[in-house]
Formats: structure tokens, sequence, C-alpha cells
């Protein structure tokens, strides 16, 4: 874009008489007028009208603060939940703050007035969120009309909650010991309450257990697993009785999960912490807080395999065991999910650990890949011990030198049903600070790219080490969106955005954020303006070769040239430009390159050099976007001040005081320079950077001017200067008191003549070669003051505040006159500390207005704001939060006799839609249902639950969702197919015989396919005495 031989037959390239350029008048930059080819405008003047310094002057009226969009969330996320159907995920802050988020920028906030904190998030049948609160209150929420409609007390502290998607009943296990029923489309609980049966029939001498977990069978609803400290039991709602117990004991000498060696020769009892059906229902897991894992047969209750992460057998004894070293810091497992392919026969366990020992950090996800269930019918307990016992593949996954995990929860792309385990390409973690982190689950890897969640959600993906925001143009931003659009990338597809109006401005709002892990994103200001919702993402780990120590500290964004500038921690500065990847490769097996190699050895510290350039650091699997050209490896501390010109030009300042200013085009380091040699010059480092083009002092020619900042409340002021061989050099002019107190913390330049940006752009320096001259004025905000001054020449107007400002700019207010002509005025607007907003008329300083925020803020973070030259103010309002606000009355902007725009009212998306189908849920196989099961309906259970005496439904919401249930199974693999049944009795024997026989002498594959002949065959010949010879003779059968 730069030619580094541009002025190279220019001679006295920025010079020129003052009175003999009639182009220097008009190249004073004038901001872009918006278009009027939409016909409401009759007549467009090109001047800028200044403001005329009155008090209480009548174009106060021009300004209204309003909220444009907020991004991020209010609070730290608590707890989260998701639901497959409707493609949306709800997470509830410590702020008592529900949000339910889709596809692109949908979200819906629920605000609670509540005295606890929510505990648990539960979609039911996709319409309903469920939440319970730390004080034990069930709140249902509406997802159809986005209200709470119902709160109910429960009379014990809940302990457990299970839900099912496609059924209106929740269980509840309390801190007694009972399991209660809670009809949310009724809003009453069943008649029918399990008492505390460790309690009454286990364990009567024992304290009172509560129930610790409770879950669904995922084939049969008619029976649940309940456990208590020291029994789990297989329950049934049709028989109402206890059909299996499971009791993890462990005999004297037993190692047990722990591997201690404390009261190893006595029995022992782990205490159960959570239970969880195999997807099949035919095998039960529980797990234990000396982190044994017990795998069981479900329908006989045999003890299959005792396992822990990496050891097996831990229940059976052995005396001359060796005993681990420091096994008591060993990760704790705290909660486990037996997830599953698409093919629920193949599954694998997603378990979540945390460390007890103080200073250890050995924490993180496991995935033990189990790989296909044997066949139940024709597998022995000695087969299916062993497969518990060698898993496929092992994961590991740690989160090392992050907050404590508190919980995980796998996102299903298969189906709605197997407790959210079907099928989950992605995991997610919850971290104690409120940070998010996101496993894959194929890779066992962890990613935090931007476009796989909402925008508001991305601050906390990892958390935002710094946010700002910038002006941009309005045509280049539009095309850039609809070319590098990111919905498809959305893990969430569900709800539907309200589209707003676009509003008139040619200059439209950027964000960016930086975070913690490096990297840096950027997005669009406004709220469902556009219809491409995307994010440009970069990281700086891959491009410094490093894992640590990445947070951004410091993000500037030249929007013209599409250049990227963006500083860590520990001082680098990376420079990237928004191009094709020239190392983009279609073939990922490609990448294993001598370039790669190269790659893994390049580090900073091996060399000294300040400009190190990194292209063939591009992420290979990207075609297009913001790609890596140099590093700035200056090492002189942290990075205080940086800017990426729209002219090739950045400065970069540090807090020893250095100051380097790099041409892009070379790339070339042309000035190094310190602070502190300036003469009488009392900052020790530069805290805000300039780059403008115009007239300094009586040159009678315009120039490229750097304007610096310092901690001390001086302007700096350096020419940038071509030189004979086409590069460029830097001449320090002068320094100046300007504010009363530093640090300068805004320097915004403006055309005397037309009152239009003197920062510099491309146009502006094309014109230099024409001889150009803009005279113009250097407004420079400090702590707690503004000053104006002429550049070279004189200090003019000056203003003073109580509060500290945190930001300032320019702003150009588009009005209409009476008869409909477009004029744009340009103001100067502040931010103090208090979030206050103060509009100045320009170059006089006089103020128009001050407008109080719509919202409360942080003062922690209200440094991190920006004012926008349309009139929009970034502020960041919390450690998850932050607000774009308009400063426009668009009542009084409006063309005259036009409709105004909607930007003020609220913006209310749709979450449900009732065309998307829950499908049927899971049935019983064919052994279960040769065995005796009977399996009971969603129709049925309401039956059992609600009896005849069930009240009609309370809700609209219950005849919507009615509609999306599926009355019959898919034709998928684990769909229920009925036996048919060939065998009559007159010759059931026979019937019996030949099934056997054709099951001795099929693959071992295909046994379980044609078991159905052979079940109802075994069904009509054997009475029950016989059920289980005739499965031990299969057994016997094949040896085993």
């Amino acid at each position: 874009m730069f030619k580094s031989d541009r002025f190279k037959k220019v001679s006295q390239a920025f010079k020129s008489p003052k009175s003999s350029s009639s182009a220097s008048k008009s190249a004073g930059s004038s901001p872009v007028i918006p278009s009027s080819s939409d016909g409401k405008f009759k007549s467009v003047s090109s001047s800028i009208k200044k403001v005329s310094p009155i008090s209480q002057s009548p174009e106060a009226k021009l300004f209204n603060s309003h909220v444009i969009k907020y991004s991020g969330i209010k609070g730290k996320i608590i707890a989260y939940t998701f639901d497959y159907t409707q493609s949306l995920m709800a997470v509830a802050t410590d702020l008592n703050e529900i949000h339910v988020f889709g596809q692109g920028q949908v979200e819906v906030v629920f605000t609670l007035s509540i005295k606890g904190s929510i505990r648990t998030l539960n979609f039911v049948k996709g319409i309903y969120l469920v939440a319970i609160d730390s004080k034990d209150t069930l709140l249902v929420l509406s997802l159809y009309s986005k209200k709470v409609l119902t709160s109910v007390f429960i009379p014990s502290h809940i302990t457990s909650v299970e839900t099912d998607p496609g059924i209106d009943w929740i269980l509840l296990g309390l801190q007694n010991g009972s399991v209660m029923v809670y009809d949310v489309d009724r809003n009453n609980f069943s008649s029918i309450t399990i008492e505390n049966l460790q309690k009454s029939q286990f364990f009567p001498k024992e304290i009172i257990s509560p129930v610790v977990s409770v879950r669904w069978n995922p084939r049969d609803l008619g029976s649940i697993l309940i456990s208590y400290n020291y029994v789990t039991v297989v329950y049934s709602f049709v028989d109402m009785d206890i059909k299996q117990s499971f009791i993890y004991e462990l005999p004297p000498f037993a190692p047990g999960g722990d591997n201690l060696n404390q009261k190893i020769d006595t029995v022992r009892r782990p205490k159960v912490i959570q239970s969880l059906y195999h997807p099949n229902s035919l095998h039960i897991l529980t797990v234990h807080e000396d982190n044994s894992m017990v795998f069981w047969d479900a329908n006989s209750g045999h003890l299959i395999e005792a396992r822990t992460l990496f050891e097996t057998d831990v229940n059976v004894p052995n005396q001359n065991r060796e005993i681990l070293s420091g096994a008591a810091g060993s990760p704790q497992i705290f909660k486990v999910y037996w997830i599953c392919m698409n093919n629920p026969e193949y599954t694998s366990l997603l378990i979540a650990t945390k460390s007890l020992a103080k200073g250890d950090d050995s924490q993180g996800i496991t995935i033990l890949d189990l790989g296909s269930t044997p066949l139940y019918s024709i597998t022995s307990y000695d087969s299916m011990q062993q497969y518990y016992s060698s898993p496929k593949h092992q994961k590991l996954c740690p989160l090392v030198n992050r907050a404590p995990l508190v919980d995980i929860l796998p996102l299903p792309r298969a189906s709605a049903h197997f407790g959210g385990c079907h099928d989950p390409a992605f995991v997610l973690a919850l971290l104690a600070d409120g940070e998010m982190e996101t496993l894959l689950v194929q890779s066992g890897s962890f990613t935090s790219k931007a476009s796989l969640l909402s925008q508001s959600l991305s601050w906390t993906r990892p958390m935002v080490s710094v946010s700002t925001a910038f002006s941009v143009p309005k045509k280049l931003w539009l095309g850039l969106m609809s070319t590098y659009s990111t919905n498809s990338e959305s893990i969430l597809k569900g709800g539907t955005s309200s589209k707003r109006n676009m509003r008139p401005s040619e200059i439209r709002t950027a964000i960016a954020t930086g975070h913690t892990n490096g990297s840096v994103r950027i997005w669009d200001g406004a709220q469902n303006e556009l219809d491409d919702k995307c994010v440009f993402e970069v990281n700086v780990g891959r491009i410094l070769n490093r894992a640590l120590h990445l947070s951004i500290s410091n993000i500037h964004f030249a929007a013209e040239t599409l250049e990227l500038a963006v500083a860590t921690e520990q001082g680098e500065v990376i420079l990237f430009k928004f191009e094709l990847n020239q190392f983009f490769k279609d073939n990922k097996q490609d990448s294993n390159t001598d370039l790669d190699m190269r790659f893994r050895r390049f580090s900073l510290e091996d060399t000294n050099d300040i400009l190190i350039d990194v292209k063939d650091r591009s992420p290979p699997n990207i075609k297009q976007g913001f790609m890596p050209s140099t590093v700035i490896n200056a090492k002189r501390g942290s990075v205080t001040a940086l800017c990426n010109s729209n002219i090739g030009f950045v400065g970069v300042a540090y807090s020893s005081g250095t100051l380097i200013i790099v041409d892009r085009r070379g790339p070339a380091a042309i000035y190094m320079g310190q602070v502190r040699d300036i003469p009488k010059a009392r900052g020790t480092c530069i805290t805000t950077i300039n780059v403008s083009i115009m007239e300094y002092g009586s040159d009678g020619y315009s120039s490229i001017l750097m304007f610096c900042g310092t901690d001390g409340g001086e302007l700096l002021t350096y020419k940038i200067l071509p030189s004979g061989n086409g590069r460029f050099t830097v001449d320090f002019v002068e320094m100046s008191k300007t504010n009363d107190s530093g640090p300068v913390v805004g320097i915004t330049t403006f055309a005397k003549a037309s009152g239009g940006s003197c920062e510099g752009t491309i146009a502006k320096m094309q014109d230099l070669t024409r001889g150009s001259c803009v005279s113009g004025y250097v407004i420079v905000t400090g702590k707690s003051d503004i000053r104006v001054v002429k550049p070279g020449k004189s200090k003019e107007d000056h203003k003073s505040y109580r509060h500290p400002i945190v930001a300032s700019d320019i702003a150009y207010i588009l009005t209409y006159g009476a008869k409909g002509e477009a004029r744009i005025t340009t103001y100067f607007v502040a931010t103090l500390t208090n979030a206050t907003v103060k509009v100045l008329t320009v170059p006089d300083l006089k103020e128009i207005k001050s407008m109080e925020p719509p919202m409360p803020v942080s003062s922690h973070y209200i440094a991190e704001s920006a004012v926008i030259k349309n009139g929009d103010i970034f502020m960041r309002i919390g450690k998850y939060l932050s607000v774009v606000i308009s400063i426009v009355n668009e009542q009084n902007n409006a063309v005259p006799g036009s409709p105004t725009l909607s930007s003020n009212g609220p913006v209310v998306d749709t979450l449900y839609n009732p065309n998307l189908k829950i499908t049927y849920r899971p049935q019983v196989n064919s052994l279960q249902w040769a065995r005796g099961t009977v399996y009971c309906t969603p129709e049925q259970l309401d039956q059992i639950l609600g009896s005849e005496k069930r009240p009609d439904s309370r809700y609209k919401e219950s005849a919507i969702a009615a509609g999306t249930l599926s009355a019959e199974p898919s034709s998928s693999e684990h769909a229920y197919q009925k036996p048919i049944r060939h065998a009559t009795k007159h010759n059931a024997g026979y019937g019996y015989m030949k099934g056997l026989s054709r099951a001795v002498e099929t693959r071992w594959d295909n046994i379980e396919t044609q078991f159905n002949d052979y079940a109802t065959a075994a069904g009509q010949a054997m009475n029950d005495s016989m059920e289980q010879t005739g499965k031990d003779i299969v057994k016997g059968s094949f040896g085993i």
C-alpha cells in the first residue's frame, strides 16, 4: 500500500507557500457526509459549522445519552446449562442475572429479585428454564414469553436435581434423604415422595444421609438411580420399590481409590459422590470420595470393576501392593459424565478433577476412551472387567496456573438424550473466577476461539486484560464484515435477533478486547444493526512461541489500512495486517515442514534484533485475516503508549522512557529516543501518541507530526520527514507544558477551517506532494484538565474538572435544517471517572451538555473508555461487562418529516422456536424387553406421578411445547425396535433350541442383532426359574 520511493522525485515535498495553494483549505479532511442515496435528503451542505459559545445553548437538545449495546455479563458466572433442541445456552451470575444466548448476538437477560444466588440451571421441554437458588427456591422462567412464571420454596435443602428434555417432572433430592417430584407445567408437587431408602432399608443406625445423586434411566422413565452416602439403588416408579442396590465395600488390605495406608486392615465404605447410567442402561457407575470409580451390572448388582484414573482393581486385597508416595495430594475426582458417540454403544468417561493439596494446581479434565461396549448378552463379567480396566485411549487435559475448576458441561450434537452426553464435540469448563474454557473432545486440547459462542461470553473466555474501541469507516467496515462472516462457526444456532435500523453516521464503532491468553478480538460495536456477525481474532502465543506471560496490555487499530498493533505485558509489540495468508495450507498434514521445525526452535530470547520478521508465523489454517508481519522486541520495559497510524508509522513508548518509531514500509526503526534526554522535561515516560498531518508554527506547509503526551502533563512534538533515500527521518521539535497535572490521557487534532480531524490518512499524505497547508489545533487532555494548543505557536483555551478525565476525542454530529439539508457539527467530548460525559464546543471549550451515565459503573475499569467520532462512547463498566452509549438524541437529529430511528427502544430477541422437535426418547433394547422390563412412556409416567386428578396446565407454554414432542421413534441406531414373536406354545421348545444354535453359529458381532427371535422363543418356552440358566448356556457355548 505504501511505496518507499513515493517521494523520490518530489523536491520539497512538504513545503509550499501558504498563499499559493488553493488546495490547502480543502485538505483538512472534512468528515464524511452521510450518503443521501435513500432520497431523504433534499440537499447536503459540505461545510462544517462551529458551535457558538452560548451557555444554555439550544443545541444541547441534540444530545441525550442512551445505551446502544451491552457486551459481556454483569457479575461472575456461577452456573450454566445447554439445551440441544433449541440450541440455546443459559448462564447465571453472582448478581442474580440469567443470560440466555443463541446464535449471533441473540441474548435475553432475566434479572431476578431473590435473596440467594443461583446454584443450578436446567432446561425443561425446550420452553422452560428452571433455576434453583441457595435459599432452595425453585424458579420457572419461560423462554417463550421471556418472563418468570413462578417461584416455589422447597421445604428442605436441595442436594441434587434431575430433569429430562421431554417431560414436565423434575426430581429433587433433598438433605433429609427423600426425593420429591415437581411438576413444572402444573406448578405443584406429585403425591409420590420417595423416603430415605438408606435409612429405612439398609443402614438404620447411620446418620441421615442426603441424596447425593439422582438420575433418570436413559432408556426407561419408569426407573431412577438414587445415591446416598453408602448405597445406590435403582428405584421403580412402576413397582414403587427398589429393583437393585449397590454397596461399595472395601475388604481389609484393599487399597481403595485414595491409595492411603490409613486403616487399610479394616473394612471401609467410601462415600458416594455421584452415580451414572451407561447410555444403554445395562451398567452403572458409582463415583466415590476416595476417587474410586466402580462399574456394576445394573440388573444383577454384580461389581464388575473398581478403578481410579490410573489404577485398576483397587477393591482387591493385596498386602504387598506398593503405596505411591504423595498420593494424598493427587487430583480429586468431583464430577463425571458418561458420554457416547453418535452410536451410544461407543462411550467415554469425562472426568473433572481438582487438587486438594495446597499450592498444587494439578487439576483438569481426563477423557477415558472406553471404545465400543461389548454385547451384554454374550460377554462374561471377566471380559467386562477387562474392558473397563483397559480403555483404548486416555487423554489428560490439565488446567495449570488457573483458578480452581468448579464444573464441566458437555455440549451434545446428536440428541438431547442420554443426560446431555450424546456425541459432544465441546466441553465447557467453568473456573472459580468466572472464566470458561472450551475443550475439544476429539483432540483433548483447549480452544478459546471467540466465534464458537456469544460475544458477551467472550469476556470470560478467557479474562479480558484490556479493552477499547475505535472509529472505523462505515463502507470499509461493512464490506469487511460481509466477506469475513463467522456465523457458521457458532455452537449455538437458536433464537432470532430483533433487527435494528442502521444509524446514518458514516463512522461505525469497533470494540477490541485483549485477553490473558494473548488473544485479541475485534467486534462490531452496534446491537443487531448488521446481518453479518463476525469477529476478527488473533493470538500472539504462536507468534512468540510461548504459553505464559501473554496477557495483552495495549491495542491500536488503524482502520483505514486494516493494520493492527498489539502489545503484551512483557513489552513485545506484534504488528498485523489484514491480507491473504501466503502460508495457508489446504492440507493440514503439509504443515510438518522445515518451517514448523524452525518455528519450534524460535524464541525472542535468541536475538537482540529490535525488528523480527514473523510473517511465516501466520496460522496455516486461516486463508485470510490479520496476519503477523513484525515483532518489535525492544526489551525496554512494559508498553505505556501505542499508536499504529493510518499512514504506516507506529509509535511505541515504554515504561523506561524510551520512544521507538517504526516505519512499516521497510519495516525499519527510524527513531529511538529517551524522554529523560529532553531538556526541562519532567515526565518519565510517554502515555499517549497521536500522528497527524498539519502545519507546525508558521512553516507555511503541512508536515507529518507525532504528538506525544507524558506522565508529567507535557506535550512532545516530533516531525517525520522524508529523506533522500526514500526513507524517513524523525526530528524532535519542541516540548511544552500543557496540562496542570499528568498523565496526558488523550491527544486530538482538528483543522481550524473545516473542523475535521487532522489525523494522518493516505489521502492527506498524498496531498503533501501538492504542498497542502492545514492550520489546526491540538487538544491535549490531562488528568483533570483540557488544553487547546496551536502547535509551534501558543496555548489557547483551558478547561478543568474536579473528577479525573479518562477519555476524550472530537465527535461529528449530524443534524438537519428545516428543509432537510444535512450538516455536520464538530464537538469535543470528554468522559470522566464517574462516567459523566461532557460535550464542549471547539476550539473555545464552552460546555454545552453534561450527561450522567444511564447505568452504574466501576471506577476500577472506567479508565478503559473511548470516545468514537460518531458520538458513541465505549466504557468498560465491570470485570466482565462493557457498554456502548450514544450521546446523539435521535429524536431531534432526524430528517424533518421522517420517522425516527428505534435505537432508543429496547431490543428483545426471540428465544423459542416452536418448529423444532424434541426427538423421541430412546427405549429399552431387546434383551431388557425379553427379561421383562416394562417400558414406561411419558404419558404413563404422567398418570403415575400426577394420577387421574392431575390438574390442567397453568401455562400456554404447555400446549406450545406439546407440539414439539416427537410421537414416534426415529430410525436411529438407538431407537427401540419391538421384537416379533415367531414361536407359538406348541413349538416353543424347538424355537428355543433353534434360536440357541443360531446364536452359537453366528459371528460375535451379530448375535445381539438376532437375539430378538431367541429372546421371544426363550420367553415362551422357559419359565422364570429357567431364565438365568438359559443365559448361562449361551455364555457356556462360547467358553466364557
